[in-house]
């Protein structure tokens, strides 16, 4: 069986891009600790020089091939991120909001594997 994927949803246009990079990482890091996939906006669509627009289409396209999508700390405040959660919800992926919901999410799947 292969992994399960999670997306990370995090504000990105007009922050510092060396603390996005930072949180990016870190989810990054937990995500994959508790057995996932990791799947980073910045690595997804990692050319500085594509339009908004291109870097939201790989965006959506990568989010719509995982099962889940952690929205990050101040995903409310971006139009991106609020494109991913409704792209979320209309294809039925797992939306999680906290470390806490992705350690639950985490359970649950390792619990459906061992049945």
């Amino acid at each position: 069986m292969s992994k399960k994927k999670v997306y990370i949803s995090l504000p990105i246009t007009g922050h510092n891009i060396k603390d996005v990079e930072k949180r990016c990482k870190s989810a990054c890091e937990l995500i994959e600790q508790l057995g996932f996939d990791a799947v980073s906006p910045l690595e997804v669509s990692s050319n500085p020089d594509a339009s908004y627009e291109e870097h939201i289409g790989r965006d959506i396209t990568a989010l719509l091939q995982c099962d889940a999508v952690l929205f990050l700390e101040g995903w409310h405040f971006s139009n991106g991120c609020s494109l991913e959660y409704s792209a979320a919800g209309i294809y039925e992926k797992e939306r999680l909001f906290s470390i806490g919901e992705l350690k639950r999410y985490a359970k649950e799947i390792s619990h459906e594997q061992t049945l």
